[in-house]
């Protein structure tokens, strides 16, 4: 009995036994799928084996500071376990009981090998500059320097599996196997996700492992259908889309987080370009159809990137290699553009690329009406200017118009090359040209006590020229060096002509002419003669730059980059007699650069760089230093979703200074004009930048992104009216003749919020910036005051939705608040100096109360794009100022003569155009 009882023991024990081998059987055949980005080991471990039901055991101790970026589809429990230990230096063992044991490996001594390469777009083969490179158990990891390449050195020979990501782009992840003394070396495709923004990511903050898809932070492509409504193209003006850049509205300058225009430098295919703009700074000097991006570095940015107080904006031609040729036409009201790019192979693992662009007006043939008549309203007479500027019987507000002309005219050409040696040496060469005039004629006539017509003629012209021209060598030469070289030169002009006068002047003869039109004809016969008091306005530029950067890899976490640059700078500053006083001013030096960097990633999301930089002047005989560094925090892993913080900062000189003089003309169109100097300084323009931006994806659909900055300048300088206008007794050939050295503080912050919705239909982005600076004008007024062009309020609304497959709408929304400095520039720093200010109720001493009205503009696109397998076509319809608002300018003032012979004043406002609509085709075969 007792061996029956036993026996059916021991047949249960059995049956239960082979039941649960068959489930560990079965369950071992399972398939499973996981995704972990950033998530710890433990965490990871632990979701495994809930979801497998295995038994699982390790030392908390021994997981501890690993985290796991790993997409698995389709595996087993050892697969999985494989796939997630495979990058560390952990391993597991099996019991018979179905346990698995996380064990760490036992191993001799490690050996070492490399892994570099070089990422690209998977479309065009352009290579990707701060793509982000990361072994999944977070031990290390690099980004792309500015040629797409990466180094990873001193790998512990086995098995890696690798993460590269880039903002825009699909991620793509990799396992290699690196084997003792081995140099692995790759090109990795990234595959462009489909967004409205072809990004470039921003080299400040730059996100390592970014889930969001729609588009980078701080770049843009000129050609997005987010592009700002208007009659032209524009390379650069889609940037104030982003935090902390003012630009956008006619005459008027760009400002990097409320610094001077000349505290940040514009630069193509990273040369200087120092007339950027065309037309009066309506639009800028490029074609947009030669621009492949925009990248921007603004406070906090980097060693490698240069010695500017602000920050550099920096275009790049575009010269992808889509395989097959294209041509580009397009038109719009004011320019035609057209392009071509031809790409050919020119060996087993060589090819070459060519891309020429080249854009032109039509006005003499065709004058867009709109601005035609914007000329002539913002071309009118300021009766306070001219009365102190011209003798005459007649004040100034007798004068009626009589003839009005207008001429416009710029052109623009590109061409760039690419010579690929193989995927790893590229030869890359660049010449730009541009030239760009605008000008306006005036006659009015009045008629003197005595009965007598008197005429009053101005003219103001402006004439621009740019060349450009440079050859980039880039080889990574070892799994632990990257290097690459430029030479290059840049070559700008300014011309300004600014001609006032009157019939009866002694010197012009007098006019034989008996109606206006003829009258017009002999002041022009008299500017032939140079018989029209005139002043003139010229200033040259050319730079000459030698550069060679290099990056080395030591390990994994810890990289060192490194450069040495040449420059030689000329310029000439001549300004003639009639508003300011005589000034010549040649100036000649020689700069000697050097910087050094190093990159260091510590623990799973801890990522450090410091650099200085040191800059040797010829004229000062003097070395400057400028240390920076930053700190920055990735966490994948958070509740909310991912997130990344970065603080960075440092000391910021700046050696080459552009100066905006103001343009005392009645019938001035554009409010100041530019000249450059480099030379003469008692002490370099400096700045101390602090900088905090926060980033975060709480979703695919939903990204976030917050800055603030603060830039201290104890030496900064500014244009010195007092001794333009009364310093007889300075040296006029001297910088000191037209500037003067200031201090200025500048703070602020951002906000954008990118949102998609309707299964990503309808994309939406809303932004508002902030801005608060004092400059020092103790001189002028006394006191510090509020920069003149500071906008302390920016709010922006972009909405863009697929109505229909092809057809596109996007609403641009902007409002500004809290301008002030409401009157021309010229009633501070022209008649403040003549002694005259007060005018009735109105002066020209508190520029801080003479606010603007606030600024509001509406604007709708329509972009149709129909699919065609011969031929891509886009038709752009603009309803700018859709609301037909008068946006205000400037102020200037009235006289209103009363009956008693006393004098009041009223504000004329010089305004924007109301509503008006554009139309452009683009066609590419």
């Amino acid at each position: 009995m007792h061996y029956q009882v036993a026996r059916r023991i021991i047949c249960c024990l059995l049956l239960l036994l082979t039941a649960a081998i068959a489930g560990a059987q079965d369950r071992g055949d399972e398939q499973y799928s996981f995704t972990f980005r950033g998530d710890p080991l433990s965490r990871a471990l632990e979701s495994i084996a809930e979801q497998t039901q295995t038994d699982m055991v390790y030392d908390p101790q021994i997981v501890e500071g690993i985290s796991v970026y790993a997409r698995i589809e389709e595996e087993g429990v050892p697969g999985i376990l494989r796939e997630v230990l495979g990058a560390t230096d952990l391993d597991f063992l099996t019991l018979s009981s179905g346990t698995v044991v996380i064990v760490r490996k036992v191993s001799d001594a490690p050996s070492y090998g490399s892994y570099s390469g070089k990422i690209v777009d998977s479309y065009t083969g352009e290579p990707l500059p701060g793509a982000t490179v990361m072994l999944k158990n977070a031990s290390g990891g690099t980004s792309t320097g500015k040629n797409g390449h990466f180094m990873l050195n001193r790998m512990v020979s086995g098995s890696y599996n690798i993460v590269f990501s880039y903002i825009g782009y699909e991620a793509v992840y990799k396992t290699i196997e690196i084997e003792a003394r081995q140099d692995y070396r790759e090109i990795i495709a990234m595959k462009p996700q489909p967004v409205d923004i072809e990004p470039v990511v921003v080299t400040g903050h730059l996100p390592q492992v970014s889930a969001a898809g729609d588009g980078g932070e701080q770049s843009i492509s000129p050609n997005s259908a987010w592009a700002s409504a208007g009659r032209m193209q524009d390379a650069i003006r889609s940037l104030s889309l982003f935090s902390g850049v003012q630009y956008g509205l006619p005459l008027t300058d760009m400002h990097l987080q409320g610094g001077k225009r000349g505290e940040h430098r514009i630069l193509l295919d990273g040369v200087p370009v120092y007339n950027p703009y065309s037309f009066g700074r309506m639009f800028s000097a490029f074609s947009p159809y030669a621009i492949s991006n925009v990248r921007l570095f603004k406070a906090g940015y980097g060693t490698p990137e240069g010695s500017q107080i602000a920050g550099l904006i920096n275009l790049k031609h575009d010269v992808k290699d889509t395989g097959d040729p294209e041509v580009t036409f397009q038109a719009d009201p004011l320019s035609l553009n057209l392009r071509g790019r031809l790409s050919f192979p020119a060996g087993r693992d060589s090819a070459f690329s060519v891309m020429g662009a080249a854009r032109s007006n039509y006005w003499k043939v065709y004058r867009e009406p709109t601005l035609d008549q914007t000329l002539r309203q913002w071309d009118d007479l300021d009766p306070l200017l001219t009365n102190v500027l011209v003798d005459s019987d007649n004040d100034a507000t007798l004068y009626d118009p009589r003839e009005h002309h207008s001429a416009v005219r710029f052109y623009d050409l590109h061409l760039a090359s690419e010579y690929e040696f193989n995927p790893y040496k590229t030869l890359f060469g660049s010449l730009y040209l541009g030239e760009n005039e605008v000008s306006t004629d005036l006659l009015r006539q009045a008629t003197s006590p005595q009965g007598i017509p008197e005429y009053l003629y101005a003219r103001d012209a402006y004439h621009w020229n740019n060349f450009m021209g440079q050859l980039t060598y880039s080889q990574l030469l070892s799994p632990r060096l990257d290097m690459s070289a430029r030479l290059s030169y840049s070559s700008n002009q300014f011309n300004h002509r600014y001609l006032l006068g009157t019939s009866n002047n002694p010197i012009i003869p007098m006019m034989a002419g008996t109606s206006a039109e003829a009258v017009y004809s002999d002041f022009q016969t008299a500017i032939r003669n140079d018989l029209v008091p005139n002043q003139r306005s010229r200033n040259s530029i050319r730079h000459a730059i030698f550069q060679t950067d290099g990056t080395y890899s030591f390990t994994p976490r810890f990289r060192v980059e490194g450069g040495l640059q040449f420059d030689y700078v000329a310029s000439e500053v001549n300004l003639s007699d009639l508003f300011y006083l005589p000034t010549l001013s040649d100036q000649r030096s020689a700069l000697f650069s050097s910087y050094l960097r190093g990159s260091l990633r510590k623990g799973e999301y801890w990522k450090f760089t410091l650099g200085n930089r040191l800059t040797y002047v010829s004229m000062a005989r003097r070395l400057y230093t400028e240390p920076r560094g930053s700190i920055q925090y990735d966490r994948p892993d958070s509740g909310i979703g991912y997130w990344s913080v970065r603080l960075a900062g440092g000391l910021y000189r700046q050696f080459v200074n552009q100066f905006e003089i103001t343009n005392p003309g009645p019938t001035s169109l554009v409010p100041s004009f530019t000249v450059w100097s480099h030379a003469g300084l008692s002490e370099r323009p400096k700045a101390w930048h602090l900088s905090n931006s926060f980033h975060v994806e709480p979703t695919e659909h939903t990204r976030l992104s917050l800055e603030w900055f603060y830039k201290w300048q104890p030496a900064t300088y500014m244009v010195s009216y007092d001794n333009l206008l009364q310093g007889e007794a300075i040296n006029r050939s001297d910088m000191g003749a037209f500037a003067e050295s200031t201090e200025m503080t500048n703070m602020g912050m951002g906000m954008r919020l990118h949102q998609s919705l309707a299964d990503t239909r309808a994309k939406v982005i809303l932004g508002y910036d902030f801005n608060y600076n004092r400059i020092c004008l103790d001189r002028q007024f006394g006191r510090s005051l509020p920069a003149s062009w500071a906008e302390p309020h920016r709010f922006q609304l972009r909405t863009m939705w697929h109505l229909f497959p092809g057809v596109t709408a996007v609403a641009k929304w902007q409002s500004i608040l809290g301008r002030s400095w409401g009157f021309r520039q010229s009633y501070y720093n022209y008649l403040l100096y003549e002694g005259e200010y007060n005018f009735g109720d109105f002066d020209f001493t508190h520029p801080e109360n003479d606010r603007l009205d606030p600024f509001h503009q509406l604007d709708l696109s329509f972009l149709y794009r129909p699919s065609s397998e011969t031929l891509d076509l886009e038709l752009r319809l603009d309803l700018i100022n859709l609301l037909d608002r008068r946006n205000t300018i400037d102020w200037s003032l009235q006289p209103m003569h009363e009956g008693d012979g006393g004098e009041t004043y009223e504000i004329r406002k010089r305004s924007l155009p109301g509503f008006h609509p554009s139309l452009s085709i683009r066609l590419d075969l």
